[in-house]
């Protein structure tokens, strides 16, 4: 089991890129992961309204759709996503490692690729340097957030509990 954790953890740097999909590594099939910044909602609302007006949980999805519309892929299989999760954040997934996806020839510039370059712009990650510092790969779906939710709390309650953070979870914790 620490084998698998090891392999295949929850969250990774993005120069730590991982196998595409279902590739076997240590016997084990390759999980997927999206390639995505954090970022806290105000900060994700502000950044995506420059220009558009106000944006807010009952319109962000539509004003990605439209800015998405107007980038050089309008491929909506290759759409970005805004995923509001359970510990508070937006996950603002530009991409996943599968294969039809050239994700490996896309992650070898990350800062050139213009599916990823339409993806900052499209969710507003351009207007804002403190959001382009929180890319990083995470496992999908994001259903292990909820350990994380609760190892926060137990946590902040005073409780012990096994595990550590890494440096990167620690960041993500401080800005949300």
């Amino acid at each position: 089991m620490s084998m698998k954790q090891a392999t295949f953890s929850f969250r990774r740097p993005v120069e730590q890129t991982p196998p595409l999909l279902g590739v076997i590594e240590n016997g084990r099939p390759t999980p997927k992961y999206a390639l995505a910044w954090v970022c806290e909602p105000s900060t994700f609302f502000k950044n995506l309204g420059q220009g558009v007006g106000i944006v807010n949980f009952r319109n962000f999805s539509d004003v990605v759709s439209n800015n998405w519309r107007t980038s050089p892929i309008p491929d909506f299989g290759l759409a970005p996503i805004p995923y509001p999760a359970i510990d508070g954040n937006f996950y603002l997934i530009a991409m996943f490692n599968k294969p039809n996806a050239n994700h490996l020839t896309r992650v070898r510039d990350l800062a050139e690729d213009p599916l990823i370059k339409s993806a900052r712009v499209a969710m507003g990650v351009d207007q804002d340097e403190s959001v382009e510092k929180t890319l990083q790969w995470v496992r999908w779906p994001l259903n292990w957030l909820h350990a994380e939710v609760r190892q926060r709390e137990s946590e902040s309650d005073g409780s012990d509990s096994e595990g550590s953070k890494s440096e990167e979870d620690s960041e993500v914790e401080d800005k949300a």
